[in-house]
């Protein structure tokens, strides 16, 4: 595989203030698996239509978002490119396509017949022409070219094309403001102004006045440097971030203001990091999607505002991070400190602020230590007592103040104990009592004054016992009574004055009673409803008419099994699931979904693994990947409409005694297609140029001369009509990004279906 020179990069779907508060970038991969022509992408560009286009060393390939169109030499025709190594990529102002191969050929692309031209570069205008290109190469609408030539390494050269006048910039090693290197592999003008020149020895930036270079080099013992000397590539992004490449260091986010790089690097153990460190080329496309070409592992790319779920987990080697990935709870304590109970590594503080991990384990020497590393539940009282519950080792007592733990078990000849040491749930009274509930043996009430419990368990012979003994989550409304969701019993309404229960169950046929028995979270929002995570979606109750309100995967929630419900400080509730994060507004009754692609540890969250941090809003969620923490605020709506374009047009015709597919070119560009009545089966894909998470995009169409109402397709991008009888047809088809916004204006095909 050649290892060679230079640029581009993508962007899409939820929009937040474009900053990186943290290292961790998910990163998503298209590969030769996906159908990319090659590995090693040397240039990149997305075009007036809204197709990618990534140049390869062995291939042009066009991608809509679902698959790869590829073209390739083919000797035989001359409507082909010349050769298969793509140097650079330019679409000038009219949307004309231009390709240069490794030749130095120039071949103009005709989508209609989606064929080449051969044209001679000096007779084709390219002023304010969009490029990504492979060569170390500035053509300025000034008139002045920068170029350089690191196979020679003859330096940084300055052309005035209107004066003629050359200006060659060496490196001169008794001069530290020279040229870093002779060899330069890329040249770039940031908005700013700024003139940057990446070299074999590090990365420059020229003050044009004096003719000076100021270096940045990688510095072992520094982790904020340039990661490799070796620069590649360099781009600046829309919200003015520059993106460095480098050759063995991955890619690099500058810093302007602190001087600091902030690095991604290949991680063979995780697979959400760039999978190559030889990054070639780097784009933005217009939704904002950052893309990255790399050399060995083809395309890479993520959406900034994916960075919104700061994602943590265990990093091995790194003792300040967290020591297990498996998340089982979670809690935000009154001085802003975030409590991770896990299924292997116990308990782990975390201080936001400084980013900085502690870990409480279990020390079979130490009997003041955590009482099991497998943590289940988490509760903070009223006097800063952290208790915590374990999956099957009863329940301790924290003192943060002393760093102490006093353990609570079940014995079986002590009636005062705990029914079970499989701790699920606990809540605080306003008298100060503990509840606790468990995974089989009831509910149980400590008293804190006593220092015993005592329990309520279900009983056959009575009717106003708890329904069942699973009780796994629960919540005190502002009445004081104890709401319990139990999992096969329903919700249990516990008056703490009578000591009875009132249950509240699926009644089936009956849509106004809860959807389902098997209740993993009851919540109180701050407008006092009760609202309940169940197995079979999301139920609200009605204190005034004493109905449940139902909602699943049909009105939009991302998964019907429910695990944790947060509420935002804009009274938004934020739901963890089996498949994804939903964010629901009551006051419209809408969901907007989240997923791995996003930023999120995972699509599939754990029963216990929610807090909210009530001091600044931030919200935490976790899984068997680590945990995300987030601002609901900084998280918005995509408003990028995608364009709509059809991609893929093929018809059978009854001549054709093999039935094989007629494929027709050009279909991008068409506003008509004519079709006899031998055309029997007719299919047009199409796609809603949106990349980031496309899978969620959305997809409806009309046949008007045939049928004026709108279809639903969902994520299906392919519609194929059958026997369509002669007359004239308006096929419209549009779609909506993974947020939900439509293109209202659709696109249009006028369908001609002759006659006999």
């Amino acid at each position: 595989m050649i290892r060679v020179i230079l640029f581009f990069i993508i962007s899409i779907l939820l929009f937040i203030t474009e900053t990186f508060a943290q290292s961790h970038i998910t990163f998503n991969h298209l590969t030769v698996e996906n159908g990319l022509s090659q590995s090693s992408v040397t240039c990149i560009l997305q075009d007036d239509q809204g197709f990618m286009w990534f140049g390869t060393q062995d291939g042009l390939n066009r991608y809509d978002g679902y698959n790869f169109k590829i073209f390739k030499n083919i000797p035989s025709d001359s409507t082909t490119l010349t050769d298969n190594f793509i140097f650079s990529i330019y679409e000038d102002p009219s949307g004309t396509l231009y390709i240069e191969t490794q030749s130095g050929m120039f071949h103009k692309y005709i989508p209609a017949t989606e064929s080449f031209k051969v044209v001679d570069k000096d007779k084709i205008n390219l002023a304010n022409a969009k490029i990504s290109t492979f060569k170390p190469l500035l053509e300025e609408s000034s008139g002045v070219t920068w170029i350089g030539d690191p196979r020679n390494a003859t330096g940084l050269k300055r052309t005035d094309v209107k004066t003629g006048e050359t200006t060659i910039f060496k490196h001169d090693p008794s001069n530290p403001s020279s040229l870093s290197d002779d060899k330069v592999y890329s040249i770039f003008r940031d908005s700013s102004g700024n003139l940057w020149i990446g070299t074999f020895s590090g990365l420059d930036r020229l003050d044009e006045l004096t003719g000076e270079f100021f270096h940045y080099k990688n510095n072992p013992n520094d982790p904020n440097s340039l990661p490799d000397n070796w620069v590649w590539t360099i781009y600046e992004d829309l919200h003015q971030n520059l993106w460095i490449g480098t050759m063995r260091g991955g890619l690099s986010r500058f810093d302007p203001e602190t001087k600091n790089f902030f690095n991604y690097k290949n991680n063979q153990s995780d697979p959400t990091t760039i999978n190559d460190n030889t990054v070639f080329s780097i784009f933005e496309d217009r939704s904002g999607v950052i893309w990255i070409g790399t050399n060995q592992g083809g395309i890479n790319y993520f959406h900034p505002s994916t960075q919104a779920f700061g994602h943590y987990k265990h990093e091995p080697g790194n003792k300040n991070s967290l020591n297990d990935d498996i998340v089982l709870s979670m809690m935000a304590d009154r001085n802003g400190n975030y409590w991770i109970g896990t299924r292997n590594g116990g308990l782990n503080k975390f201080n936001f602020k400084e980013k900085r991990f502690t870990a409480f384990t279990h020390n079979p020497s130490d009997p003041n230590s955590l009482i099991s590393n497998s943590v289940q539940s988490l509760m903070q009282d009223k006097s800063g007592i952290i208790w915590i519950g374990t999956l099957s080792n009863g329940l301790d007592a924290f003192d943060p103040s002393t760093n102490s733990f006093k353990h609570y078990t079940h014995k079986a000849a002590d009636l005062s104990t705990l029914t079970d040491d499989r701790i699920y749930s606990l809540a605080e009274d306003n008298d100060g009592n503990i509840w606790i509930g468990t995974y089989g043996g009831g509910l149980n009430k400590f008293d804190r004054k006593t220092g015993k419990f005592s329990n309520y368990q279900h009983d056959d012979n009575d009717k106003s016992s708890i329904s069942s003994n699973a009780t796994w989550s629960m919540a005190f409304d502002d009445e004081g009574k104890l709401w319990i969701g139990t999992f096969g019993g329903g919700v249990n309404i516990f008056d703490p004055f009578t000591g009875t229960f009132k249950q509240l169950k699926n009644s089936p046929g009956d849509s106004t009673t809860i959807s389902d028995d098997n209740i993993i979270r009851v919540f109180k929002d701050s407008k006092g409803n009760m609202w309940f995570g169940t197995t079979k979606g999301l139920s609200i109750y009605s204190k005034e008419t004493h109905k449940f309100k139902n909602y699943d995967e049909s009105n939009g929630l991302a998964n019907n099994f429910v695990y944790g419900i947060e509420e935002d400080n804009k009274g938004n509730l934020w739901m963890s699931t089996n498949d994804g994060l939903s964010e629901f507004n009551p006051a419209d009754q809408t969901f907007k979904n989240y997923y791995y692609e996003n930023g999120l540890q995972g699509n599939e969250f754990n029963q216990n693994a929610y807090a909210k941090d009530k001091k600044t809003g931030r919200l935490l969620f976790g899984g068997s990947n680590g945990f995300n923490v987030f601002d609901p605020d900084k998280i918005t709506g995509n408003k990028y409409v995608p364009s709509i374009s059809f991609t893929n047009y093929f018809r059978y015709n009854t001549d054709d005694e093999e039935g094989k597919p007629i494929f027709e070119k050009g279909i991008s560009v068409r506003d008509s297609i004519f079709l006899t009545y031998k055309d029997n089966i007719v299919t047009l894909e199409f796609s809603a140029l949106s990349f980031f998470n496309n899978l969620e995009n959305r997809y409806k169409y009309k046949l008007e001369g045939f049928n004026d109402n709108w279809i639903q397709l969902g994520n299906n991008h392919t519609v194929t009509f059958t026997n369509l009888t002669p007359g004239d047809y308006n096929l419209i088809v549009t779609g909506s990004n993974n947020d939900g916004v439509w293109n209202q204006k659709g696109k249009t095909i006028y369908v001609e279906v002759t006659p006999p």
